[in-house]
């Protein structure tokens, strides 16, 4: 049995510390473990060979035969070949006189073709009919033993204590052969488990990475944490949010934060509103919704509670967030958008409602003026020009109006402002203001309608002239890019406060006593009819910039016109 047992022993020594998995739906690989196998029962036979030839007793059923047959069972018969040829060499070494009959028998050559037919039949067997398998041919084993006994002595002559040692050897064999099963089939099935483990283990890992991943390039902001507040994990725009709200965070630090810790000091808004829903979600236990507005953006937050079971203990909180900044200045555009359409739709109606009127009373007053006394002159004067403002007023209507179809052609636009320098000049000089115009470097010609951007031009320097004082300074600055031609016009003036920068582009929103809250959104009509953009930077008691953005054209056919050098004089 010790003999028997040796092969389990070195083969679960090495198996045990073998890194390399050779197992394959439950069958040993031939380039894995099977050579271990060789080598094992070969230790196996070569220890039984030599207990039977120094043991006291002369046993004629060697229990080397029973190493034999589990080996063939577990490697084939082709590679258990190595075994019976070691048998059988182990045999004539200790063997004083060769016999046919007995080298049949004490080899396991007999038993050899056998065992090697079994072995389809043992690969795919449950463990129960290996045991079955191996106990059947161990009996056999023993049964063709004692036939070849039986032919050489009868039976009936051997003394009970022969039959007691017979039967103790059977009994040996078949719980040897019995363990040698039982302990190799532990061994794969352990083996197997450790193999699932790990490609578990690996497959987690890889899913777990492939989250972080998904997390992190997601255009969301994704945090978790725990029952008690603590953040269990998070993607960088969540990261980089909750960076506004404490400042100076590193990523290495992110898990010691507790929002629940953070609530009664001193923090932002945006954490303070998270914190928030997240205890309204600890009290209603579902879903809850909220739409931060922020200094630094518009954020639409969703927690959500999280479980160890459905029903069961809370187990913490996902915060899902998203930046919808874009989304509500495309909202306030669309409603900007609405309004112009309005004023259009209105402009269309009333037009000729308003100037026909207006042309019949001028006519009118025209006449009378010409048959007054001059000393009525100034009220004649004041009353058509307020005629004339309110045709101005129309004028601006009518240019506000929906789907309005422009005629544009390559242009430059250093000659339309050259074209009013000197209206503006003019303008500027009245005021006491000055104005100055930096031209841009190898500005190429655009796509423009000359009388749409010369209105656009007077509209935006007369409005930086009004905004300043005596000896302020109008500066008209263009430049290129690679893809956009910018037109910036600053003043000096006193600025635009900052709860008034929202609301410069809508209709009739002015901060003039005398204005029609009209001239920004004609000069965003013209732009947008441009494709083009309007960018407004403005500090208070520093001045305001407007920035005009044109698309270069196309073509690029198109050739670059001279820079000009204006006549400053």
């Amino acid at each position: 049995m010790l003999a028997v047992g040796a092969s389990v022993f070195v083969f679960s020594g090495v198996v045990e510390r073998s890194g390399d998995d050779s197992l394959h739906h439950g069958r040993l690989a031939w380039r894995g473990y099977a050579p271990v196998l060789v080598i094992s029962f070969a230790l196996s036979i070569v220890i039984g060979w030599i207990l039977a030839a120094y043991s006291a007793i002369d046993s004629r059923i060697p229990l080397s035969v029973v190493s034999l047959i589990v080996g063939v069972l577990y490697i084939g018969a082709w590679r258990g070949l190595w075994l019976l040829l070691l048998s059988v060499f182990m045999y004539i070494l200790f063997s004083d006189n060769v016999n046919i009959s007995d080298l049949m028998i004490q080899t396991g050559l007999l038993l050899y073709p056998i065992a090697g037919l079994c072995y389809p039949l043992f690969q795919h067997s449950t463990l129960r009919r290996k045991r079955l398998i191996v106990m059947v041919l161990v009996l056999l084993s023993t049964f063709l033993a004692l036939v070849v006994i039986a032919l050489q002595i009868p039976l009936f002559q051997l003394g009970i204590g022969i039959w007691m040692l017979i039967t103790l050897i059977v009994v040996a064999a078949v719980i040897a052969g019995d363990y040698c099963t039982t302990a190799i089939e532990q061994i794969i099935e352990k083996k197997q488990l450790s193999r699932q483990m790990l490609d578990l283990s690996n497959r987690v890992i890889t899913e777990a990475e492939k989250l972080r991943q998904i997390m992190n390039v997601a255009p969301m902001m994704i945090t978790s944490i725990d029952a008690k507040g603590q953040i269990t994990a998070i993607n960088e725009a969540a990261f980089t949010l909750l960076r506004h709200s404490v400042p100076g965070l590193q990523r290495e630090q992110v898990n010691d934060i507790s929002f629940f810790a953070l609530e009664g000091g001193d923090i932002r808004s945006g954490l303070k509103g998270t914190i928030r829903l997240i205890r309204r979600v600890q009290q209603s236990r579902s879903n809850e919704s909220e739409i931060l507005r922020l200094e630094y953006g518009v954020f639409y937050l969703n927690v959500a509670p999280l479980f160890h079971k459905p029903g069961g203990e809370l187990s913490g909180f996902v915060i899902v967030g998203q930046d919808v900044t874009e989304v509500e200045r495309l909202r306030n555009e669309l409603s900007h958008v609405e309004q112009l359409s309005l004023v259009g739709k209105m402009a269309a109606s009333i037009t000729h409602e308003i100037r026909n009127p207006m042309a019949v009373v001028r006519g009118f007053l025209q006449l009378m003026h010409e048959k007054s006394p001059s000393s009525l002159d100034h009220y004649y004067m004041i009353v058509l020009d307020e005629l004339d403002r309110a045709n101005s007023i129309i004028n601006d209507f009518l240019s506000l109006a929906q789907n309005r179809i422009v005629e544009k052609e390559p242009f430059s636009l250093h000659a339309i402002i050259e074209e009013l320098l000197p209206l503006l000049w003019a303008d500027a000089n009245l005021r006491g203001q000055t104005i100055t115009f930096i031209p841009g470097q190898d500005i190429p010609l655009l796509e423009l309608n000359s009388k749409e951007i010369k209105q656009l031009v007077l509209n935006l320097a007369r409005n930086g002239m009004e905004a300043m004082e005596d000896k302020g300074e109008l500066t008209i600055e263009t430049e290129v890019t690679d893809a956009e031609v910018i037109m910036h016009i600053r003043d000096t003036g006193p600025g635009i406060a900052p709860d008034k920068m929202d609301k410069l582009f809508e209709p009739f929103y002015t901060t003039k006593t005398k204005g029609t809250g009209l001239g920004l959104s004609l000069c965003l009509s013209i732009v947008e009819r441009h494709n083009g953009r309007i960018t407004v930077y403005s500090a208070e008691g520093r001045g305001t910039t407007f920035s005009v953005i044109f698309l270069r054209a196309s073509e690029e056919s198109l050739p670059s016109e001279p820079t000009p050098i204006p006549d400053m004089g």
